[in-house]
């Protein structure tokens, strides 16, 4: 019995060895791709390929790229492997405008993992390819007007009036804070009305429903980021074995709350100046009001997802509100949190702009209207320069939908090649940005824009597929550090992190631990001065 039972486990060692053998010379084999294609490249380890610091969570994704983009100095673009997959990056600010503009036939598609049939909540503008991304992107566009945006302007007002009063008593106190999460519940607050049309009250009660599906929704769990893995590495698994790449309560509770608010709305004849008044326009009449006759009518009457040349389907407009919510709200949060930091950590700056905020406000009455925030230049730069050091998403990526052949060279890419535009690479050279640690908003002065590329600043991608929700995340920031930098000072204190660590787990450059401030009373500020 027991010389079976060694017979069997042997047989057992063999079969598992030969498995790692067969799967070890085909990583090996993978790992050949860049160089016979004689492309220059990081040379890969076995099984992570370029991804080791990052799949084990000892890195955050911004350092893999800014580390990648560092070993291929010199070079205008080079190979890299995510696992076994490989992946090209475009260094050169040329090369980069070729694949985001000139040459955006080849590179329309992001690809982005997505399966309508799995998850209805998927297909959304971000992720959609091809013909249907260019209708849908033809029918969102308008909702993103400076026009749409002044309609939603004083609903962010009044998001940005409960901000200061939720930080009034504990900035009295001049008490340490985490204002990542306030920033955060301040978001989901402007999110939650704008998008969906819900009055979730965050800033006063944070374990509103909404916040905490909001959180489950971010939750990086180690299933969670398998999944993502698998979805860029090897999307046919996650389709053989039927895996949503959103958590299965998560979906089912957006489908059903904005299928309940369409229904409400259109029952009851409810109107409201925000983005899902917008959608339910489209999915009734395939139009905004302003804009009939404007939008790109598609050749079917229906595809097989049920949108039709006249409108949205439900899950359609269930999807874009959920990318709404998921693109507006940890990407404003975070960017406010690291400029508040800059703010702190250069108490110089945070004064100029203050200033600023000061004179403009008192032109116009005391009152924060669209026009006042337009008016705030230096407000502008301070932003620009938060989302240069610190781009919430780290790459551009793009998926080549035919062969391609790199301009003055010989090396012809294969359809389906994914590409990397390493922003945050960019965004620390120093050849276009001298000393690039060091916060200065003054970077973005005309003067100075006028002497860099254009193509080396990409916070919000550029192009066709540019970010169509960049105005209003960018309302969205500036009003947040208006309502809290008009009334209140910011400064580092013993628990803030200095010098910065990322955590490893959000894809989405994000401070770990939190980030932790003291917060005073402008008044408080003052009385120390005169002391």
């Amino acid at each position: 019995m027991g010389f079976l039972f060694e017979s069997l486990l042997l047989d057992v060692g063999v079969l598992v060895a030969c498995a790692l053998l067969v799967v070890y010379s085909y990583f090996k084999w993978s790992f050949t791709y860049w160089k016979k294609l004689n492309v220059p490249y990081v040379e890969p380890c076995f099984p992570f390929g370029n991804f080791k610091e990052t799949a084990l969570m000892r890195k955050e994704f911004g350092y893999f790229c800014r580390d990648i983009y560092t070993r291929l100095e010199g070079h205008r673009y080079g190979g890299i492997y995510l696992f076994n997959a490989p992946r090209l990056l475009f260094l050169d600010p040329d090369l980069i405008k070729d694949v985001l503009v000139k040459d955006f036939s080849t590179f329309h598609d992001r690809g982005v993992y997505m399966n309508e049939e799995i998850e209805p909540l998927s297909g959304h503008l971000f992720s959609l390819n091809g013909k249907r991304w260019r209708n849908l992107r033809i029918k969102l566009t308008p909702t993103f007007t400076s026009g749409k945006m002044k309609m939603m302007f004083q609903r962010l007002v009044e998001c940005g009036d409960e901000l200061k009063l939720c930080l009034e008593n504990i900035a009295g106190r001049g008490e340490v804070i985490e204002v990542k999460d306030i920033l955060a519940r301040f978001s989901t607050d402007v999110i939650s009305s704008c998008a969906f049309g819900i009055e979730c009250n965050c800033l006063k009660n944070e374990d509103a429903e909404f916040r905490q599906w909001g959180r489950k929704a971010f939750d990086q769990t180690v299933k969670m980021i398998i999944i993502g893995i698998l979805s860029s590495i090897a999307p046919v698994v996650l389709d053989m074995l039927k895996v949503s790449t959103v958590d299965t309560d998560v979906s089912k509770y957006f489908l059903k709350m904005v299928q309940e608010t369409v229904e409400y709305r259109e029952k009851n004849n409810v109107k409201r100046n925000d983005f899902m008044q917008l959608l339910i326009q489209l999915k009734e009449k395939g139009s905004l009001d302003s804009e009939q006759g404007s939008e790109d009518r598609s050749e079917e009457e229906m595809n097989e997802f049920g949108e039709t040349a006249d409108g949205l389907s439900m899950n359609s407009l269930a999807a874009q509100a959920f990318v709404f919510f998921l693109a507006g709200f940890e990407t404003s949060s975070t960017t406010m949190t690291f400029c508040l930091y800059e703010m702190s950590v250069n108490p110089d700056i945070q004064e100029r702009l203050r200033t600023e905020i000061d004179m403009v406000l008192e032109k116009h009455d005391g009152k924060l209207s669209y026009e006042a925030v337009q008016e705030m230049s230096y407000l502008d730069k301070v932003v620009s320069e938060t989302l240069r050091k610190y781009p919430p998403l780290p790459t551009v990526n793009r998926e080549s939908s035919k062969k391609y052949k790199i301009p003055e060279t010989d090396i012809v890419l294969d359809t389906g090649t994914r590409v990397f535009i390493p922003v945050i690479g960019l965004h620390h050279d120093p050849k276009y940005y001298p000393e690039p640690d060091r916060f200065d908003p003054e970077r973005f002065s005309e003067e100075e824009k006028q002497k860099r590329h254009h193509y080396v600043y990409l916070p919000f991608g550029e192009g066709p597929r540019i970010c169509i929700g960049m105005r209003f995340g960018l309302m969205q920031t500036k009003v947040g550090l208006v309502s809290l930098l008009s009334k209140y000072q910011f400064s580092v204190s013993k628990k803030t992190p200095v010098p910065l660590m990322f955590d490893p787990r959000s894809f989405i450059l994000a401070p770990a631990g939190g980030m932790w401030l003291q917060i005073k009373k402008r008044s408080m500020e003052y009385a120390e001065l005169l002391l």
